[in-house]
């Protein structure tokens, strides 16, 4: 954020922290209706430490999971937004952790790494699964695995904002606030 906001008119992007409470949220709610209310055991791959989405997805999920104090946050660890690294990171986890319950990955990309580890330990994901993955971004490949129900949920992460930006200069030129 700058100090000086006479720099900038307006700011469109997106909302990465909501995307994190809202993945909290959901994963509530559906641990709720998987009658999942004990224990529940979290590993977390993030992003890049420092770009804006890792902060923003990790400092909402996590706000979520301090009300749960049911949910055991394992450990989060960066898999720096890449399936190598999510496949490497969810390897360790699995050398780590017998029983891990839920994937938080902040990136499908992370995601898809993850999930062929898991495929390699002979672990299942999924609906009906062993693991609950969520996943942020939701690429085509993720929303059709997620379709297909090996990844329970996919946080959107819309980057069309063209319209929307050409719309705010077309006001911002007509003298529109």
């Amino acid at each position: 954020e700058l100090e000086d906001d006479s720099l900038y008119t307006c700011w469109v992007g997106s909302n990465f922290q909501e995307e994190g409470e809202n993945a909290g949220k959901w994963l509530a709610d559906y641990l709720k209706q998987q009658g999942m209310e004990d224990t529940v055991n979290i590993v977390a791959l993030q992003g890049t430490l420092g770009s804006t989405a890792q902060i923003g997805r990790t400092k909402g999920f996590e706000a979520v999971c301090r009300q749960h104090p049911e949910w055991n946050l394992l450990e989060s660890r960066p898999a720096d937004f890449t399936q190598a690294k999510g496949k490497e990171v969810m390897e360790d986890f699995l050398r780590l952790y017998e029983d891990i319950d839920v994937v938080i990955s902040e990136n499908d990309n992370m995601t898809f790494g993850a999930m062929r580890a898991m495929d390699e330990a002979g672990i299942t994901y999924g609906q009906g699964g062993q693991v609950c993955i969520v996943s942020f971004d939701a690429v085509r490949r993720a929303l059709t695995a997620c379709m297909e129900g090996k990844i329970n949920l996919c946080v959107e992460c819309n980057p069309l904002h063209g319209p929307r930006v050409v719309e705010l200069i077309r006001q911002y030129l007509n003298g529109q606030e």
